[in-house]
C-alpha cells in the first residue's frame, strides 16, 4: 500500500508539472494566459475599428486660396489691397459756381477756353430771359395813318411825350409812351395816362437773354478758374451754387 501511495503521488506531482509546463512549453491555456505574457498590459488602448490613423492621413489639406501668401512689398511688408489704397486717397472738397450775366459769345468762350478739357470740372450752360426794362405804349391798331390819327388824339388829351414805332416787327405803328427801368415807374406813369382818359394803354416787358455757366468740381480748381483773366475780362457775376 505504502508504494502504491507512493506513485500516485508521483504520477500527481508529473501531471502538475505537465500542466504548469514546468516539463517545457505546453498549449496555451488561452486569452488569460495570452493576456499574462504580454509586457506592460496596462498600457494596451483599443482603438474601435483600427482606422484612426488611416483618418488622420486622410484629414483635408487647407484650401491653395486659405494658405496663399499676402503680397509682400520689397521691404518685406505686406501690400495694402487695392480697395483699402483707394478708399486712404484724399477726397477733395467739391464745390458749384456759377459764372453769370453772359453773352452769348463770352459763353461760348468761357465753355471752350476755361472750362472743356479741365480735369475734375463739369461746365453746364443754361439761359433765361430777364427782365431789363418796362414798355408802357398803344399797340398797333391798323397801318401808320391810324397811328397818326390816334397821335393827335392823345396830343389833345395832354400827352407830350410819345412818338410812332417804324421798326418792322410785331409792334411797327405801336405809339410808345414811355420806357421806364422798374416796374413800379411804369405802372406809376400809365396810371397817370388813364387819369386823362387815355384808352388802350399797357405795359410790356422788354427782356434780354443771358446766359451762365454753372461749373462743379474741385473747390481749389473752381478758385482758380473763377480769377483766371478771361473770366475776369467778361465781367460776369460770380455766384455759389449746390455742387
Amino acid at each position: 500500500m505504502r508504494i502504491v501511495f507512493v506513485i500516485l503521488v508521483l504520477l500527481n506531482l508529473l501531471a502538475l508539472a505537465s500542466i504548469r509546463g514546468w516539463l517545457g512549453s505546453s498549449a496555451p491555456e488561452g486569452e488569460p494566459e495570452r493576456l499574462s505574457n504580454q509586457l506592460n498590459p496596462d498600457r494596451i488602448v483599443l482603438r474601435p475599428g483600427g482606422t484612426a490613423p488611416q483618418r488622420e492621413a486622410e484629414a483635408p489639406t487647407p484650401p491653395a486660396e486659405a494658405t496663399a501668401a499676402a503680397p509682400e512689398t520689397g521691404n518685406g511688408r505686406e501690400a495694402a489691397p487695392p480697395a483699402a489704397a483707394a478708399a486712404a486717397a484724399p477726397v477733395l472738397p467739391q464745390a458749384c459756381t456759377v459764372i453769370g450775366g453772359l453773352a452769348e459769345s463770352e459763353a461760348d468762350a468761357l465753355m471752350q477756353t476755361a472750362v472743356t478739357g479741365k480735369p475734375g470740372l463739369r461746365g453746364e450752360r443754361k439761359t433765361s430771359s430777364t427782365p431789363t426794362a418796362w414798355w408802357v405804349r398803344i399797340p398797333p391798331n391798323g397801318g401808320r395813318e391810324a397811328a397818326e390819327r390816334r397821335v393827335a388824339e392823345l396830343r389833345g388829351q395832354g400827352v407830350s411825350e410819345l412818338f410812332i414805332v417804324n421798326d418792322p416787327g410785331p409792334n411797327q405803328y405801336a405809339i410808345s409812351l414811355g420806357l421806364f427801368k422798374t416796374e413800379a415807374k411804369a405802372q406809376q406813369h400809365l396810371a397817370s395816362l388813364q387819369a386823362k382818359q387815355v384808352r388802350g394803354a399797357g405795359i410790356a416787358s422788354r427782356t434780354t437773354t443771358v446766359h451762365r455757366i454753372e461749373v462743379r468740381g474741385p473747390a481749389s480748381t473752381l478758385k482758380t478758374l473763377t480769377s483766371s483773366p478771361a473770366v475776369r475780362r467778361s465781367g460776369a457775376t460770380i455766384s455759389e451754387c449746390t455742387p
